[in-house]
């Protein structure tokens, strides 16, 4: 009789917890896809995008954000949005370790985001040490964020590397195919 009870309560815990795709599984799905590389105009990075996406340099009011670029496309007739974007910014903390980074990013983006973080931390899955955040938006355009945190060069200067899909526009190979852009980041 015990374990009845002890089996429908995990039953119940189960079907109540939200289910999602993990950074892990977008990025082991095997999606192809035609892909071009771009480079910041000073150089201090490239990284491949989905061919025929529009990408443009951003101009950033914040003197935090050094530099920045976004990548995306638009469908016509759904008007679902996929964006990538990169940003090479300077620690808000004068943090010189992504760890500490990576933790004042948390504690910031829980307690002033919309978003819901559904998993994050230290990730394998890109040539540099990064830390990651998944995140969830439960609104009238519903998207999936994942956010890349990687250390340059420069002391207290991070990139943050990001992918944004709404829930509703082939999530997953859209994510799948944004992850393994992001993945081929390259600092020069």
């Amino acid at each position: 009789m015990k374990f009845i009870k002890l089996a429908l309560i995990i039953l119940i815990f189960s079907s109540c917890s939200e289910k999602f795709t993990t950074v892990d599984e977008y990025i082991n799905l095997p999606v192809k896809f035609a892909k071009t590389k771009i480079s910041y105009p000073t150089n201090d990075f490239s990284i491949l995008i989905p061919k025929n996406w529009y990408w443009k340099v951003e101009e950033y009011d914040n003197k935090k954000i050094i530099l920045g670029i976004d990548a995306g496309q638009t469908d016509s007739i759904t008007r679902f949005t996929k964006i990538i974007s990169v940003q090479k910014y300077k620690s808000e903390e004068n943090n010189n370790d992504l760890k500490t980074e990576f933790e004042s990013m948390k504690k910031l983006v829980e307690k002033n985001s919309n978003e819901k973080i559904v998993e994050s931390g230290k990730t394998k899955n890109t040539s540099y040490e990064s830390y990651f955040f998944h995140f969830k938006s439960d609104n009238k355009k519903s998207t999936e964020t994942i956010s890349l945190l990687l250390k340059s060069k420069q002391k207290g200067v991070y990139y943050s590397l990001t992918a944004s899909c709404q829930l509703e526009d082939n999530l997953e190979t859209n994510m799948s195919i944004m992850l393994k852009c992001l993945n081929s980041f390259e600092e020069k």
